[in-house]
């Protein structure tokens, strides 16, 4: 079998395979016959908007929905009908899940019960930003993760330790693109009737490509709505560029409520890790630029599927499946244990015996027959190997190399040698 990861964001699902994106979709359904779902449901969502259904992933559940047929009675339907259709692009596959942040445990199990109906085995469930954090390697008490969907904005809190542990996450509902998308498309079209006496908002086709041009997840560095938008009707063109007052105008209510958040949250020095959909939220990085202590690290489209590749043995170690993941080893603090102990290891520079100090390489010149000391060219660390004599560490049998710090005493046959810094 091979590994499959699939991010759950309803703004763009994205489904990969080894290095190669497969798919990137929205979390949107038609309710036609047949259904469709995805790209294909968001191409006529405004041509048929009492057929369309993008709630599925945020309003995930079996209870009775709106508009309901036969085919699709509850919105896990729908879902259901998204993760089928990816079945087929991801053939013999293992899959890791990225879930979303506001997914409890019920949702968790509502998934795996679908992903088990539509044969999809699943390795793993994993938090994304617990996995963008060992990728990071912060220093910061206090790391954020913040991500934007189609209807809800997420900042996760993660606890550094010698784990890295997800503590609990901050939903923002009703305050993702889609309500930023309404709002730009209100400026655009009145924009164009000051302009052309042209109402885009008043034709099906026109509203549907308004819609589809302010919604562009594939472009991660660019800020929401930025662009020349170009709308085609009864032969004539229509443009329209909406200026930078009316970016951060449509984002005006959402930011603040973002920044407060993290203010809350953070409580102190911190930083944030703002992925690639979070960053096109106009007036966002200047507003957090603004908080003292708190550091931004920009994340790209591809920092999710980096931090998976890194760690996919280790999500997949286990036999269990289905395992949900919200903790992981901290890699920075690894990296600072190292850090220590190749400190340490520089620190030795003499040996005692009889209570006079020599310094250490010209003293393990003279003991290599009865016990070895090595130093090693590239970490600088010393290192005791056994020789003629019996050794013993700090109390502890030497059979092995092993390392030493400043401190250590070894008793080689009748005598006592102590490892010191002399400053």
């Amino acid at each position: 079998m091979t590994l499959a990861f699939l991010e759950l964001n309803d703004l763009e699902l994205r489904l990969w395979q080894g290095d190669h994106l497969v798919v990137s979709e929205p979390g949107w359904a038609l309710l036609t016959e047949p259904p469709k779902v995805g790209q294909q449901a968001l191409d006529e969502a405004r041509l048929q908007p009492r057929l369309a259904n993008c709630q599925f992933w945020q309003a995930f559940s079996t209870d009775p929905m709106p508009g309901a047929t036969p085919v699709a009675r509850h919105h896990a339907d729908l879902a259901y009908l998204q993760l089928t259709a990816l079945k087929h692009l991801a053939p013999s596959s293992d899959f890791v899940i990225g879930v979303p942040g506001h997914f409890e445990r019920a949702d968790l199990s509502l998934l795996l019960g679908l992903m088990d109906a539509a044969s999809l085995p699943v390795k793993a469930l994993v938090d994304p930003g617990v996995l963008l954090a060992s990728k990071a390697l912060s220093s910061t008490p206090n790391l954020l993760y913040l991500d934007v969907g189609l209807h809800a904005v997420t900042l996760t809190m993660i606890q550094q330790g010698a784990q890295l542990q997800r503590s609990s996450c901050l939903i923002a509902h009703n305050a993702g693109y889609l309500n930023l998308i309404d709002r730009l498309a209100n400026y655009a079209a009145s924009a164009l009737v000051r302009k052309s006496r042209f109402d885009p908002l008043q034709h099906a086709s026109t509203e549907q490509q308004l819609f589809q041009q302010l919604l562009q997840p594939n472009q991660p560095l660019a800020s929401l709505g930025q662009g020349l938008i170009s709308l085609h009707h009864e032969g004539v063109q229509y443009d329209v560029q909406l200026p930078e007052t009316d970016l951060r105008a449509a984002a005006a209510e959402l930011v603040p409520d973002v920044v407060k958040a993290i203010q809350a949250a953070s409580n102190g020095p911190a930083e944030v890790l703002l992925s690639h959909r979070a960053q096109r939220l106009p007036g966002l990085i200047d507003s957090l630029s603004l908080i003292p202590g708190l550091v931004t690290q920009r994340l790209t489209s591809a920092s999710l599927l980096e931090a998976f590749t890194a760690l996919a043995p280790e999500l997949t170690a286990s036999s269990t499946h289905n395992q949900l993941i919200y903790s992981l080893a901290n890699p920075a603090q690894a990296t600072a244990t190292a850090t220590e102990q190749l400190s340490t290891g520089h620190s030795i520079t003499h040996i005692v015996q009889q209570g006079i100090a020599v310094e250490i390489k010209a003293f393990s010149e003279t003991t290599a027959d009865d016990f070895g000391l090595i130093l090693d060219a590239v970490t600088g660390q010393w290192q005791l190997a056994p020789g003629n004599l019996s050794i013993a560490l700090n109390g502890q049998s030497v059979t092995e190399p092993c390392l030493l710090k400043a401190g250590d005493a070894i008793l080689a046959g009748n005598q006592t040698f102590l490892f010191i810094q002399v400053r």
